[in-house]
């Protein structure tokens, strides 16, 4: 049993660290693209592989937390409440992402910015996370 532990410990861990560095495309995706449309185009192909790695990490920290009976540590704590901030986050970048798509509403600047900055909150989140995780630990 401790072996299988450690097994899904190590694939919650190196899922996290994949979800981060697809952050950190995403960023570099937003940073470089000037044109609008390619962006949008780039975006919603890289978003797929993003939002499933966000569902893969949610999930197996769900089952991480069940085979620990709920324990619930600070370090276990604050993931949920970091899982939550992220999906809040993505929830509002791709509303974004909508109105400057359909009604042109939001200027490709000024999204490009917002979507930046939900994204830099999102990796300094994972990193905070991380840090503390691995203190408790």
């Amino acid at each position: 049993m401790d072996k299988m532990y450690a097994m899904s410990l190590d694939i919650h861990l190196y899922s996290v660290g994949a979800l981060m560095l697809m952050m950190l495309l995403m960023m570099a995706l937003h940073k470089s693209k000037r044109d609008l449309d390619t962006l949008v185009k780039t975006i919603q192909g890289v978003m797929i592989v993003y939002l499933c790695l966000l569902a893969f990490v949610i999930l197996t920290g769900a089952i991480m937390m069940a085979v620990q009976h709920l324990s619930l540590t600070p370090a276990n704590l604050l993931m949920t409440a970091a899982a939550v901030i992220v999906v809040a986050l993505e929830i509002k970048r791709n509303k974004a992402l909508a109105k400057t798509i359909k009604s042109r509403q939001m200027g490709a600047d000024t999204y490009k910015r917002v979507a930046f900055r939900y994204y830099l909150i999102e990796l300094i989140l994972f990193v905070g996370v991380w840090t503390f995780a691995a203190m408790a630990y």
